[in-house]
């Protein structure tokens, strides 16, 4: 799994074939096909334990004493630090669900259930009772999907920064 996680990271699922998993990973071929029936169901777990690690790490970053824009910064730091990764081609999850050949098929519901799942967790930082909190957590989550893709892309100087002072007013701080 970590050697096929490293390479779809590094080339895209598409551009990677059972025979590089096999030939990297040093392991041989009825090994990997007692794990895993086919490329889709390896390229499905890769990516269901990616979403579940990446959640993970945000929930144990949680901070009850923190501000509500000191909660949500976190999640930018965090980012960041995933962008300064060499093999850093914006959010990985997101690049998965262009990949696949099948536009409605299981890698896009792992990414489309992350990217719920990674919206609940917004809205969750935010003050309980805070007017508009639905509008707020949308917004915030497409800052932060800009921040990847522009952190990939740099069509702006500093992508994290620029969607972190966005937040910051839409946090009224």
């Amino acid at each position: 799994m970590e050697t096929a996680r490293r390479l779809f990271f590094q080339r895209g699922s598409s551009n990677v074939g059972i025979n590089d998993v096999i030939a990297e990973a040093g392991v041989a071929r009825m090994t990997l096909y007692n794990n895993f029936t086919s490329k889709d169901e390896l390229i499905a777990a890769v990516y269901t334990q990616t979403a579940s690690e990446i959640l993970q790490n945000l929930t144990e970053k949680d901070n009850d004493t923190l501000s509500e824009f000191e909660r949500v910064d976190n999640i930018f730091n965090i980012m960041r630090q995933e962008a300064a990764d060499e093999n850093f081609r914006g959010c990985w999850l997101t690049h998965a669900s262009y990949q696949s050949a099948d536009a409605g098929g299981g890698v896009f519901d792992i990414v489309s259930n992350y990217k719920r799942s990674l919206r609940q967790h917004v809205y969750g930082l935010l003050v309980e009772g805070r007017p508009r909190r639905d509008e707020l957590a949308d917004q915030l989550l497409l800052l932060m999907d800009g921040a990847m893709t522009e952190a990939y892309l740099k069509g702006v100087a500093d992508g994290f920064s620029a969607a972190r002072s966005a937040a910051a007013i839409l946090l009224g701080k």
